[in-house]
């Protein structure tokens, strides 16, 4: 008789009182929590009760949806994991929202008060990740990193050059470091080369094939306008006539 009962209930609740059901939590995440380098630093999470920490987003046990407020490269690994569970992972599209709520309730700035708050966002600030796209993050990453350090090393080896007035031959580390570095761009791009997001923002502001562009694809802050993105490439469209130079 019992089991009936509860049949007839689960069959006349509404899929918006279902989705109430899951159990989800709020994570102010931190890219420090597992190996940070000066200071490590947990995750916050608010599960609609308290507020605990935890060094490593799988280590949450139970829940049915997490709701993030920033995706750290050092986190991606994390997130795909939780998601090849069947975990739901939100994440907020407009980091912006934190600061606004924060002034409209007086609250100080604070790992465990934005974990709260994100709970007071509607589930439309938030954008549901998925894996195919999180294991494209996972696997970019370390050709990203690469990119970059070459990058720095190259910048650096050309200002001692310019500082001291002598080659060392330093010229020829150069010379190879921006070979590796040109071949490391043409693989991120290849990943990157049938990518929806990435083609249509190479078509809206006008270049091809540029590995920063492509790097800012997989980070990139789709809340902003496009008149801000151009900002942060540094360029306008059809500079370069519409290439970028690697």
């Amino acid at each position: 008789m019992k089991s009936s009962v509860l049949a007839e209930v689960v069959e006349f609740r509404t899929e918006e009182e279902l989705k109430e059901m899951a159990r989800a939590v709020y994570v102010d995440t931190s890219p420090t929590a597992i190996n940070g380098k000066s200071k490590k630093k947990p995750h916050y999470v608010y599960d609609g009760e308290k507020v605990f920490e935890v060094n490593k987003l799988t280590n949450l046990k139970d829940v049915d949806e997490v709701h993030i407020d920033t995706l750290f490269p050092e986190i991606y690994e994390e997130v795909l994991e939780l998601l090849k569970r069947g975990v739901k992972v939100y994440l907020l599209k407009d980091i912006r929202m934190l600061k606004k709520l924060r002034m409209e309730n007086n609250m100080k700035k604070s790992d465990e008060n934005d974990a709260v708050l994100l709970s007071k966002i509607s589930k439309d600030g938030f954008r549901l990740l998925t894996i195919q796209e999180t294991e494209k993050k996972v696997k970019l990453r370390p050709l990203i990193n690469r990119h970059e350090l070459l990058s720095k090393r190259i910048k650096t080896l050309k200002q001692w050059i310019n500082r001291d007035g002598y080659d060392y031959k330093l010229k020829d580390s150069i010379r190879l470091m921006e070979k590796d570095k040109k071949d490391v761009a043409k693989k991120i791009i290849k990943i990157l080369s049938n990518d929806t997001i990435y083609r249509e923002a190479c078509r809206m502001l006008g270049v091809k094939d540029s590995v920063e562009l492509a790097i800012l694809t997989v980070e990139l802050p789709l809340h902003l306008p496009i008149t801000r993105l151009k900002g942060l490439l540094g360029y306008t469209p059809d500079k370069n006539k519409g290439r970028y130079e690697t």
